[in-house]
């Protein structure tokens, strides 16, 4: 007699097994004749998915070597993907949606259905919000960033023992910090400085990215219980939820009212949201910007904060000087004020472009199929993307590209006496980490003025340094394409006297 549970979750497991075989199958069975990294055959397919899972710039580099600068297609666990070169970057950033799909492959990144709600990018007017209403307010935003972050830095970077240093892990030390900051203007001071609604709403933003591919590498039948036992274990929507609806019923009756004492991000969403748009739906909406800042801008700073104790002291103090300058010819923390903050600016820049976010740019789902030049061919329904390194490690454009020169575009805006080309939140052909055209990072200027009015307010306060015995930066993590900084590296941060 058969003991039942024991039976059904073999009888699971044998369905798991065949249903990802099948879909492996149908990963290497296309059309096309794009040629493919790694072993023939499905264990081959499997086996180079495996290590790109965990390696993803050896399986780049190793296609690269192996096809030269054509097209080839990288095997992930989530189904092939053609990685094209830097001569297809116009091709791709200019077609529509109907050719080479954006909005669709993120939702399959980062498994929207689940992770958010299925309405984020059927009607992504929270894109439209942060491009025209957030981007007005920002010279508003400064007082109010500047505020928390001094606050919140005094609370976190200084000893509670009375010592002049603290020794931090930096980057979950950066995430939170950057949750508290980005959501005093967000939602305002009522929950940026609620302890529960940050611990949730960092969980929600730093386990998106790591849940999400678990979701997608499952068959479609265990799809929801996978989400569902992840999320209870790592932390999902429901719990920064619990948080965010109140506060929205609440918002919705004043904004009835009166008129609100400082320009809120939340407000902007509610008066923008459409007729039939839900509270949870508003909530889920400002959740999404919620993610998009902390996850990019942690990343961002920390490297930013890796490469900056590794400079002379020298160096370190022309940026402080720079940076008193400024906020003197300017008469303080304005709009025009950071935008002198070119030393700075270029150091976010270039760990952008030494670092960025992920080894390919412009993920995009091929819709119709595409015919290349040499008469190969992308079916439809196939992952595409630019490969990253090709575009940010270009010896033509860029000179000495595997050196970390934190002040390359402060050193060019000099030379070339301009001023917005090389700026941090500006996408070009040459430097993709925020995307390109019209479907490029809606909140990068937020996010650049942020993490300029962060790094300054650091650097004017504190001492970087490693702890003892250490002399180098952190190598980096990667997982299904993604660079992370070490997660668990810290560093010294000594109060200046």
């Amino acid at each position: 007699m058969y003991d039942f549970p024991s039976y059904s979750i073999l009888a699971a497991l044998l369905a798991v097994i065949v249903l990802t075989y099948l879909r492996i199958l149908r990963g290497i069975s296309y059309t096309g004749g794009v040629p493919r990294v790694g072993p023939d055959g499905v264990l081959g397919y499997f086996l180079t998915a495996l290590h790109y899972t965990f390696d993803a710039e050896t399986i780049i580099l190793k296609g690269r070597a192996d096809f030269g600068n054509k097209p080839f297609v990288i095997p992930t666990l989530s189904g092939p993907v053609f990685l094209l070169g830097p001569e297809y970057l116009g091709v791709v950033r200019s077609s529509s949606d109907d050719v080479f799909n954006e909005p669709v492959a993120v939702s399959e990144d980062l498994q929207l259905p689940f992770t958010m709600d299925v309405h984020q990018m059927e009607n992504p007017y929270q894109a439209s919000v942060l491009r025209t209403d957030v981007n007005r307010a920002i010279p508003a935003f400064i007082p109010e960033i500047l505020e928390e972050s001094t606050l919140a830095m005094n609370e976190t970077l200084c000893s509670s023992s009375g010592d002049n240093s603290v020794t931090l892990p930096v980057f979950d030390t950066m995430t939170h910090l950057i949750a508290r900051i980005s959501n005093r203007v967000i939602f305002g001071i009522e929950l940026c400085r609620n302890p529960h609604f940050l611990h949730a709403i960092v969980r929600f933003a730093e386990t998106i990215t790591l849940i999400a591919p678990f979701i997608r590498w499952s068959p479609r039948i265990i799809q929801s219980p996978v989400y569902i036992t992840l999320s209870s274990l790592l932390g999902g929507k429901k719990e920064p939820l619990s948080f965010i609806v109140p506060y929205l019923k609440k918002l919705k009756k004043e904004l009835k009212s009166k008129a609100q004492d400082e320009p809120l991000i939340a407000e902007f969403l509610v008066r923008a949201a459409p007729p039939d748009e839900s509270i949870g739906g508003i909530a889920m909406r400002l959740m999404n910007i919620n993610f998009g800042s902390i996850h990019t801008s942690s990343i961002f700073i920390t490297q930013a904060l890796f490469e900056l104790a590794q400079l002379p002291q020298q160096e370190i103090d022309d940026i402080r000087e720079e940076v008193k300058a400024a906020l003197e010819s300017e008469g303080g923390w304005t709009k025009t004020a950071l935008l002198k903050f070119k030393k700075i600016d270029s150091a976010l820049r270039e760990v952008g472009r030494v670092y960025g976010l992920m080894h390919f740019a412009l993920p995009r789902v091929s819709m119709r199929g595409h015919d290349l030049p040499d008469g190969k061919r992308i079916p439809p329904g196939h992952r595409v993307a630019i490969d990253m390194k090709a575009v940010h490690f270009n010896p033509e454009i860029y000179i000495d590209p595997n050196r970390c020169d934190l002040f390359r575009f402060s050193k060019l805006r000099e030379l070339e006496g301009n001023d917005s080309k090389y700026g941090f939140a500006t996408v070009d052909s040459h430097y993709l980490p925020f995307g390109a055209g019209r479907h490029a990072c809606a909140g990068r200027f937020f996010a650049a003025m942020e993490l300029k009015i962060m790094l300054a307010h650091i650097l004017l306060k504190y001492d970087l340094s490693f702890p003892p015995g250490i002399s180098h930066r952190p190598a980096n993590m990667q997982f299904n394409g993604a660079i992370i900084p070490d997660t668990k590296a810290q560093m010294v941060f000594t109060v200046r006297v």
